[in-house]
């Protein structure tokens, strides 16, 4: 055992970190939560409401408008290395999100 994860393990009531047992995993067409599998109805619900909330025009308005933002704070705004970086984050940030629920929305 690393001694990273037995630090992590050792704090992780006092600081609520995150492990890799509580992030949404995909293997294959199985996603797990918090370390269990999701059942079929779980699943089905969980692969709707990301297809739904890619395609609902909250989220095109919202993923436009942080990413505007981000832009702005990079290209107009920022007077250090900080401010540049705090506006690749978001744009990082985004991504990530964007990914996951188009990762969820393709599972049958």
């Amino acid at each position: 055992m690393s001694k990273e994860l037995i630090l992590t393990q050792t704090v992780r009531n006092l600081f609520n970190t995150i492990d890799t047992d509580d992030v949404l995993k995909i293997v294959g067409n199985s996603i797990t939560c918090c370390g269990k599998p999701l059942n079929e109805g779980e699943y089905k619900l969980l692969t709707a409401e990301a297809t739904n909330f890619l395609n609902s025009r909250i989220w095109k308005v919202l993923s436009k408008d942080v990413a505007y933002r981000a832009k702005e704070a990079m290209f107009e705004k920022a007077k250090t290395e900080e401010d540049l970086t705090a506006g690749k984050m978001c744009l990082y940030v985004l991504d990530i999100i964007k990914t996951r629920l188009e990762q969820i929305s393709k599972l049958k």
